[in-house]
């Protein structure tokens, strides 16, 4: 993907096609900034852009079908010691590193033990059978944290299973027409491993669904299905697409609590 900074100044970056008509990448532009992709076929720009600043994440959209190899994210993500193969871009072609996770961050974010090379920003990360789990979003070196491996360099993947709901309803241009759930939610992100991060609930509307089953403002939705979820988007995602109830974990002042959420459209 080259986008067009300034004039004479293009930056690279990796998109990632997840359907034959649409394509994600790293929120690294502004709305109204130059895009281009190079694909096997040619050259071809974007017909519309969905941005999401919450996610740091952007969906490229194309009205025909340009992308003849595609692969829908994977909603799981591998453990602690696993390695993951990332596929990047750089000037001279494809760049290819093995990596090793590390630790899971308290925002949902994975740090990888990995050899650091150009290209790799954005990048698309696979597990060992192959399936598509996130996009690196950063380099660090905590050398403080890891000092028995303060001779590697570090890569921030995002988990997939955190944004692609929000992708999915994108590409399905679903609209929720039914009743509405009732709550106003923003992210709540602890650094501290002693105090949970999630989706924290502003308010909540009384006699709607969300307050007859039990939500009430101050709640911390923590896990969704046993997923992790930290932000609203998430959230909306898993209302209006899912056809089954959905078992969501509660923490309130320390106390924990677990409820039943129904689907939306019935």
């Amino acid at each position: 993907m080259r986008i067009g900074i300034m004039p004479g100044t293009v930056e690279l970056s990796s998109a990632i096609s997840i359907s034959p008509s649409h394509a994600v990448a790293l929120c690294m532009f502004y709305p109204g900034t130059p895009v281009i992709l190079d694909t096997d076929t040619g050259a071809i720009s974007p017909d519309s852009i969905v941005f999401s600043p919450d996610l740091g994440i952007v969906l490229l959209i194309y009205s025909e079908e340009v992308f003849h190899d595609y692969q829908i994210p994977s909603d799981q993500l591998p453990g602690i010691g696993e390695t993951l193969h990332i596929i990047g871009q750089e000037l001279n072609g494809t760049v290819t590193v093995e990596a090793t996770i590390v630790e899971q961050y308290p925002d949902g974010a994975v740090l990888l033990a990995s050899e650091l090379r150009e290209g790799l920003m954005g990048a698309a990360a696979f597990d060992e059978s192959g399936m598509f789990v996130g996009i690196i979003t950063g380099t660090i070196q905590p050398e403080f944290q890891f000092p028995e491996n303060n001779d590697r360099d570090y890569l921030v993947l995002y988990p997939s299973q955190i944004w692609y709901m929000w992708a999915h309803l994108a590409i399905q241009s679903e609209e929720n027409t039914g009743k509405p759930f009732g709550v106003v939610a923003l992210s709540s992100i602890s650094l501290s491993r002693n105090r949970s991060s999630g989706i924290q609930l502003v308010s909540v509307t009384e006699s709607s669904t969300a307050w007859n089953i039990g939500l009430r403002p101050g709640d911390l939705i923590t896990h969704i299905n046993d997923i992790p979820v930290y932000h609203p988007e998430t959230l909306r995602g898993l209302l209006i697409l899912s056809e089954d109830t959905l078992e969501a974990r509660i923490i309130t002042r320390n106390q924990e609590r677990f409820i039943l959420i129904p689907p939306c459209n019935q």
